[in-house]
């Protein structure tokens, strides 16, 4: 190459330097541009965040509420319940109270009718436990159980171990749960 090409050829390689920091004064502006278009991408996903953030509390926030007031309602019905379940037992005892009064005001001075009426009476009001869920524990000749039974006395004789001979007040169970134990006594083998 001749002086006069390699002159030449200078310029050309200057071209493509004053393009190449025209590219790179140009490209801070498209870059900053480019980070500008994400900055405001961010901003808006961080703002649709929070928008979201705000939905979900405020849903949280009814819930709780509606959850308090739900705890507070079935509450009362539970007590309605339970008081219109007393209401329909007490209706179905008023029979058996107007019969002891009946009893009580007779003028009747027989005893055994006096009995009898008063027998009348139990069975009715028994029969209305019953229908109730209530029963009584048959604890005699059974085996003494803590669950059921409250041993009052101890007798020892010629009885077998645990087993109950005498039952000094009954016990009574509500539908299988045992609302009192039968008060016992209980024979020990021994002298």
């Amino acid at each position: 190459m001749d002086r006069k090409e390699r002159g030449k050829a200078k310029p050309a390689e200057s071209e493509p330097r004053d393009d190449k920091a025209a590219r790179n004064a140009s490209e801070p502006a498209g870059t900053l541009a480019g980070h500008q278009e994400e900055i405001n991408a961010l901003c808006q996903e961080i703002e649709e965040r929070d928008r979201r953030l705000e939905e979900y509390l405020s849903a949280l926030q009814r819930l709780q509420a509606e959850f308090e007031n739900y705890k507070k309602r079935a509450g009362r019905e539970r007590a309605e319940y339970i008081e219109q379940a007393n209401a329909v037992l007490l209706e179905k005892l008023l029979p058996v109270l107007d019969n002891f009064e009946r009893a009580l005001n007779s003028e009747s001075s027989d005893c055994n009718s006096l009995r009898k009426g008063v027998e009348m009476i139990f069975s009715q009001f028994k029969k209305v436990l019953e229908g109730a869920g209530l029963s009584s524990i048959d604890a005699l000749g059974e085996e003494f159980d803590p669950y059921y039974h409250e041993a009052v006395l101890v007798a020892c004789g010629d009885y077998e171990d645990d087993t109950v001979i005498e039952v000094l007040e009954k016990g009574y169970l509500f539908k299988n749960r045992c609302l009192r134990p039968s008060k016992v006594k209980v024979g020990k083998r021994g002298d």
